[in-house]
């Protein structure tokens, strides 16, 4: 990944758009909030329930602690919420929108020495290419190592489903802005990370959710 072109890309929405889900490159709030009840359901499948430490990877403006404490989750599950960005002015606007909330301009990749949490999310944040697919798939995969490795139970992800596009387009997956992901080559990857994983395609055709369980 391009990480000056990653920010410059989502700084340049939040210029164009404001604090607006249209910064965060969403279609519309519903879908995002339907992707975070995908991620709630993984609470069902991991072996810790309650006094959870969470973080969100590629938080922007915070919307999965906003979503948390809507469903009343944040008590429920007694859950620590951490959001991790690249992009400080995104940050800026999650401190302003959720200052209860913890915040911080961190890149898993580079930095190492990270307290491990319960569960890791990743909503979208690995949907955008700014790199070669080649090259941008390879980052996807150290991203899901290090997620993994980072995670005390577990790890949900999800990403544009190839799915989403027509059949005759499918010749030029990948040749634009936004990367689209064939299910079964993350399911051929996961199975070199864990023995337990499920993959979600159930509720929205193009896209899909991955539980990394441990």
């Amino acid at each position: 990944m391009d990480k000056k072109a990653q920010v410059a890309y989502y700084e340049d929405l939040l210029d164009q758009y404001g604090e607006s889900y249209l910064a965060l490159d969403w279609n519309s709030p519903e879908s995002q909030k339907l992707r975070y009840k995908v991620f709630k359901e993984i609470f069902i499948y991991g072996k810790k329930a309650s006094n959870l430490s969470v973080l969100d990877v590629g938080c922007g403006f915070g919307d999965l602690y906003g979503f948390f404490k809507a469903e009343g989750l944040l008590s429920r599950h007694r859950i620590k919420y951490t959001g991790f960005d690249i992009s400080p002015k995104i940050l800026g606007v999650a401190r302003k929108k959720y200052p209860d909330a913890k915040f911080e301009q961190t890149d898993i990749l580079e930095q190492r020495y990270l307290t491990g949490f319960d569960y890791i999310f990743c909503s979208g944040a690995l949907n955008i290419r700014t790199t070669d697919a080649g090259s941008h798939f390879e980052y996807v995969k150290s991203m899901l190592l290090r997620m993994y490795d980072l995670a005390n139970s577990g790890v949900a992800v999800n990403f544009l489903s190839e799915g989403a596009l027509p059949m005759s387009n499918l010749e030029d997956l990948n040749s634009g802005r936004y990367f689209y992901f064939k299910p079964e080559e993350i399911l051929n990857f996961c199975r070199f990370i864990s023995s337990c994983y499920i993959l979600r395609h159930d509720y929205h055709p193009g896209d899909f959710t991955l539980y990394l369980l441990k």
